[in-house]
């Protein structure tokens, strides 16, 4: 059986390290592996000749029935970077997995798949370590994996999304356009997780001091979480209205009115928008006053906070009147369709989890269409796996499985 590797490169990941697989003196490498022929591409995502190329290489592999094989050498922003070039290609995912080689900060997207939160990018003599690398992914286990859209939108008049942008040596906060005109509609697909608060304005600090460094990013991201503790920030309660579930798959954010639902949440106060009347009716009520509204599809979270939802097992934080709901939910897997939502009620908690587990609650769980609803004259944070914005005046954001779902390399345990 012939296996074909194709690496897709973002040479600029980890300081810069991950180009050392590009330092070959070939794009394309052959031999024989544990009686196996093994070819390996090589790819930098920056060359575009060089992408559409092997892209279309896969597609005829996959019809000759080879094995193919794609690793991501990148951070979790790469691996989307990468399933989006193969969507538009046609590429079919079923019989194409992906592994990866982690380079970027967090690294939760091979934390979850067992390949760790870094790796070293030494090849080795005659490429001993590269070799035991791929003798790694031959072995290692095929496992579906989920991917989700989340679409937010802001208000007609007054909304905007604004992040940080790279002008020169400088970051500075930019708002977001489309076509010269401010732009009203983020739409983003979502591997890890996604989440409404305190720590998407931690990152967002973060991404005005970002180094190349991935040791410095650490300290810097460390550095913004003291100095948010110290200032006042807005809870879920002051932000958000409220969130339900829809009783139809197929839908878009424009849609929502003709659309019947589930609360599972209001939060306190009075919903002055016309269209929340729902969530004013509703004996559903989210207790405490959670810091983040935390969506999790995986189970390692801010590069390595592990198991949240497993760990708040029997914490729920949803009320009906003045009666907690049982937990009755099931155990989180990343390719079981379902998504999981935890809250943290103090940034103390939230930096704690990687060490002293069960500061979460739970709140939600489900198969979506999620469909969180805003105050008014509200300006959050928030964040699509470790992509940090801001949304003035938003109205809805809704959150439902993508059209594709990917398989993933999930490394053998010994």
């Amino acid at each position: 059986m012939e296996f074909a590797f194709f690496l897709f490169v973002n040479p600029t990941s980890g300081g810069n390290r991950a180009g050392v697989y590009l330092q070959l003196d070939a794009e394309t490498i052959k031999f024989n592996l544990n009686q196996k022929p093994i070819s390996v591409y090589f790819t930098s995502l920056h060359q575009r000749d060089q992408v559409e190329m092997n892209l279309r290489r896969i597609k005829e592999f996959q019809q000759r029935s080879v094995q193919v094989r794609v690793i991501v050498c990148g951070g979790d922003g790469t691996v989307m970077w990468v399933v989006d070039e193969m969507q538009k290609h046609n590429v079919d995912f079923v019989n194409c997995p992906i592994g990866i080689i982690p380079f970027g900060t967090g690294n939760d997207f091979s934390r979850v798949l067992g390949w760790g939160g870094d790796t070293d990018g030494d090849l080795g003599a005659c490429l001993r370590n590269f070799k035991q690398q791929i003798s790694q992914w031959l072995t290692a286990k095929i496992h579906d994996f989920d991917l989700w859209e989340v679409n937010i939108t802001v208000d007609a008049q007054t909304g905007s999304f604004k992040r940080i942008k790279k002008q020169g040596d400088l970051f500075q906060k930019e708002v977001l356009q489309k076509d010269k005109e401010v732009l009203k509609q983020l739409d983003k697909r979502m591997s890890n997780y996604f989440s409404i608060g305190v720590d998407a304005r931690i990152g967002f600090g973060f991404d005005k001091k970002r180094t190349q460094s991935a040791c410095c990013n650490k300290c810097v991201y460390f550095c913004e979480g003291i100095k948010k503790m110290c200032l006042k920030n807005p809870t879920t309660n002051q932000v958000i209205s409220g969130m339900q579930i829809l009783k139809e798959q197929n839908v878009t954010i424009e849609q929502m009115t003709n659309v019947s639902t589930d609360v599972l949440f209001k939060t306190k106060g009075v919903n002055t928008r016309e269209d929340q009347q729902p969530l004013n009716e509703s004996k559903f009520i989210l207790s405490g006053d959670p810091v983040t509204l935390l969506c999790l599809n995986i189970q390692s979270y801010s590069g390595g906070a592990g198991a949240i939802w497993d760990n708040c097992r029997g914490k729920v934080a949803v009320k009906e009147g003045t009666q907690k709901i049982q937990d009755k939910f099931v155990p989180q897997d990343f390719g079981d369709g379902k998504i999981e939502f935890v809250g943290f009620n103090s940034m103390i908690g939230m930096a704690n989890e990687r060490f002293i587990h069960g500061n979460a609650v739970r709140i939600a769980q489900g198969e979506g269409p999620f469909l969180i609803s805003f105050k008014k004259n509200v300006s959050p944070y928030f964040q699509v796996d470790g992509e940090f914005f801001q949304a003035v005046n938003p109205t809805l954001a809704l959150l439902k499985r993508s059209s594709i779902r990917i398989k993933v390399l999930v490394k053998a345990q010994n």
